[in-house]
């Protein structure tokens, strides 16, 4: 195959590992600011999803990815996704 097929199949790894690690990276990060923060949550699956339950609010959260869903469904202005829009939405006033 030509240079340029090589030079990617062979940086591909690379790129899987260095996501790998971010992913892990998110997921410790996140987790321990949530505790630092006193919001508690039961960890599934080894601590990928994450279920809070804070101000009358359940949310289900995946910590490696930031992605985060109200299970009332409603979501108002809130966009879906970081620890830090969150934190925002567990502590808002509205349900």
């Amino acid at each position: 195959m030509g240079d340029m097929g090589d030079y990617w199949r062979d940086v591909k790894g690379h790129f899987k590992e260095r996501s790998k690690q971010k992913r892990q990276s998110n997921t410790d990060w996140s987790t321990q600011h949530l505790t630092n923060l006193g919001i508690a949550f039961e960890s599934k699956n080894n601590g990928v999803h994450l279920v809070i339950k804070h101000n009358n609010k359940v949310v289900d959260f995946w910590p490696s990815t930031g992605r985060f869903i109200c299970r009332s469904g409603k979501m108002d202005d809130y966009d879906s996704r970081g620890i830090n829009r969150l934190v925002k939405y567990l502590n808002s006033k509205s349900n």
